[in-house]
């Protein structure tokens, strides 16, 4: 395999390679602005350039193809000096107004300045003045003066959401990014634009001021708008989820993130449940987990006993763990011979990332119910089985679901209603008893994609008061009615899975890592 020499160490490459291609692999740092590896090279920031020998002048990595013998340096003085003064000339427009901008402590330009520059502006003259806070679209906002013209955001419009809505207008000290006549950002993707803007040009208005990102905390996850089951970085504070960011991985959904999916964040704080409560009468008290649960087993362990008229619900947006802990509790503690469907109508689709299927683990939950032998049926199966007396008594996990107040006004005539959730709806307004659950941030447990992809959702950060991982209720509500279930974690319940599960014998389930694998 040829090789190329960069700063004395010779590392393999593929043919077709640029050099900042190798050294982005090979752990050497080459700054860039316009550059992104899922993008058309423009090669326009120049901040990029390295020496190559025998080359008359310094080139740029990211243009500049391998060729085997080449001998490439990154840390020379000429580079340095030329990596200085394109720097320089960026920023002879910039406002500087890092303390007051969104970017600040994520922008490469403040990252570079602080690396290769630190000299006073030598600009005398008054600074270009372009369109500053225009609204784009629904969810982005550029500021001009801040722009570095690097083109990322109208390359992702171009290339990847493949809708011309961005173009560059002007030229000179006058071009500027901008949006055309009559039209504006409303692509479904629009967000990304601000995920590969490297400086403060382009923000988010739903992000826009509302935290310093140096005061918030990061957790991988999984997007929980669709069956795509995008990876995710979850930025929190305090415990509150301030936004989500794409995290890649090639085998789901590269870099990006649809703005739907990125949205999905309000879901995770919106109406939190953290004590558990008990309705007597018209009046809900919060109570401790220790006398929720008990009242959960008393009013479902006469029914429990005669193995007749408890319905079990779950949602899809359960995890496997949580799916095969309530299976069992159906089957063997119940005497439930189906579960009930929780979830949301199919919505829009597309080539890129979204699936009609907006159920994030509807693949899972199936798996696991059919090796357990338990029938499914949908809300409205419910509902009428309720209206009919079949149905007496329900254990519910999650709240996932559309028409969600037929559901709870269904539930409200029932005996018996334990619900099981990490938010406060109707449903919990309803119930005899809720426990609170995590979201699915704040969860250790697996979904399967649509494409049969096995991914791992990771608890992210401690739950709220009395709030706990949902299994972990369920399996305590066992052993109120008399079933000792010897699962005291989500790696105990999914190495008994393997051992028990037919779908998940050769499934690694134990073995999932952070980019999942597939079935």
């Amino acid at each position: 395999m040829p090789s190329v020499n960069i700063d004395g160490r010779d590392i393999e490459f593929e043919p077709g390679e640029t050099i900042i291609q190798v050294t982005e692999r090979s752990g050497i740092t080459i700054p860039y602005y316009c550059w992104h590896p899922k993008l058309s090279v423009a090669a326009n920031c120049r901040m990029c350039l390295v020496e190559v020998e025998k080359a008359p002048k310094l080139l740029p990595a990211c243009q500049t193809t391998c060729n085997n013998g080449m001998v490439v340096h990154t840390k020379t003085d000429r580079v340095r000096d030329g990596q200085k003064s394109v720097h320089e000339f960026l920023l002879i427009n910039h406002p500087i107004d890092c303390p007051i901008c969104d970017q600040a402590g994520e922008c490469k330009l403040q990252n570079y300045y602080m690396k290769f520059q630190l000299d006073s502006s030598r600009m005398q003259e008054e600074k270009a003045h372009k369109p500053r806070l225009e609204k784009f679209g629904p969810y982005v906002i550029y500021n001009g003066e801040r722009c570095i013209l690097c083109t990322r955001c109208i390359r992702f419009m171009d290339e990847v959401a493949k809708d011309r809505q961005l173009g560059v207008f002007n030229r000179g000290d006058h071009a500027h990014i901008g949006i055309f006549p009559g039209q504006e950002l409303d692509n479904p993707y629009s967000l990304n634009t601000v995920d590969v803007c490297p400086v403060g040009a382009l923000t988010s208005s739903v992000f826009r001021f509302k935290q310093r990102v140096w005061n918030l905390k990061r957790s991988p996850s999984l997007c929980g708008g669709c069956a795509r089951g995008c990876n995710i970085n979850v930025d929190q504070r305090s415990g509150v989820v301030f936004r989500f960011l794409p995290r890649s991985n090639d085998n789901v959904n590269e870099c990006w993130l649809c703005d739907e999916g990125r949205l999905t964040y309000t879901r995770a704080n919106d109406g939190r449940l953290s004590q558990a409560q008990i309705k007597k009468g018209n009046q809900i008290e919060q109570v401790s987990p220790k006398a929720a649960l008990d009242e959960a087993g008393r009013l479902l362990k006469p029914l429990a006993q005669s193995k007749q008229g408890v319905g079990v619900a779950l949602s899809l947006h359960a995890t496997c763990e949580e799916a095969y802990v309530l299976g069992r509790l159906a089957k063997e503690v119940l005497g439930a011979d189906g579960v009930t469907l929780l979830a949301h109508a199919d919505g829009e689709a597309d080539e890129l990332l979204r699936v009609a299927d907006k159920n994030p683990n509807r693949a899972g939950v199936a798996l696991v119910l059919r090796d357990l032998g338990l029938k499914t049926n949908t809300r409205s199966d419910l509902e009428g089985q309720i209206k009919d007396g079949t149905v007496k008594a329900l254990l519910c996990l999650g709240h996932e679901t559309d028409d969600i107040a037929s559901l709870a006004a269904a539930a409200a005539s029932l005996e018996v209603f334990v619900h099981v959730a990490h938010a406060g709806t109707v449903l919990a307004d309803a119930a005899h008893v809720t426990l609170p659950s995590v979201s699915w941030v704040q969860t250790d447990g697996t979904w399967i994609n649509a494409k049969k992809r096995a991914q791992r959702l990771v608890a992210g950060f401690a739950p709220d008061n009395d709030a706990r991982q949902a299994f972990e209720w369920l399996t305590a509500l066992g052993d109120r009615l008399g079933v000792a279930f010897t699962l005291q974690s989500a790696a105990t319940i999914r190495a008994e899975m393997e051992r028990n599960l037919p779908s998940f014998k050769e499934s690694r389930l134990t073995e999932v890592g952070p980019l999942g694998h597939d079935l």
